[in-house]
């Protein structure tokens, strides 16, 4: 492992915790021990430290976008406690924690150590559906957009050739005709096609 360039450890002095790692070395197999010299953030104090703590664990984990999934690993402390709805980074990523299991069952929580495999989908980005009144049909589209990005009833949204002014939104198990919410609540957005008006 790397060493790290800083660790949380109490100053002696004055009890504050970032310490800059000036020099040292790693080593263990079950624990990672790192013995070297840090320097306090806060007052300066330079010390000799050995610093031990439990090696991280690799969970599996199987990410969803859309409709494709791609399974990889995860670290994780051994008694760290994950739950469904955490949120982390991941590969560069932001996830949400949908499922855990543990023992071919799935739970709620469980310690890291526990777990056999979690699941989790992004939630960096978030596909927003809209069905688009076309006069004698109802077309369907589909677009991508921030989670906290906000959607209006009234506001127009770009979709490509076309342009379409929103009327209502179904957010959970309620109807909007009115206010804003966020794509990341939007079960369906529901409008109209704007008719662009040229001029000659």
């Amino acid at each position: 492992m790397v060493v790290p360039s800083a660790l949380v450890l109490v100053c002696e002095t004055c009890g504050e915790v970032p310490h800059r790692v000036l020099s040292g070395r790693i080593s263990g197999r079950d624990d990672v021990v790192f013995q070297g010299t840090v320097k306090c953030s806060s007052c300066g104090r330079v010390t000799s430290v050995t610093h031990r703590e439990r090696r991280p664990l690799a969970v599996p984990i199987v990410v969803s976008e859309r409709q494709e999934s791609s399974r990889g690993t995860i670290e994780f402390a051994p008694e760290e406690v994950i739950t469904v709805g955490d949120r982390l980074d991941h590969e560069g990523h932001h996830i949400e924690i949908t499922a855990i299991e543990v023992d071919e069952r799935r739970v709620v929580s469980a310690p890291a150590a526990e777990a056999r495999t979690v699941w989790a989908k992004r939630i960096d980005r978030v596909v927003v559906k809209f069905s688009v009144n076309k006069g004698n049909r109802t077309a369907a589209h589909e677009f991508e957009a921030a989670p906290d990005e906000e959607f209006e009833i009234g506001d127009i949204v770009d979709l490509g050739r076309e342009r379409a002014v929103i009327h209502k939104m179904h957010v959970g198990t309620t109807t909007m005709k009115r206010g804003r919410a966020r794509a990341e609540d939007i079960v369906r957005m529901y409008g109209r096609l704007v008719r662009e008006r040229t001029s000659r």
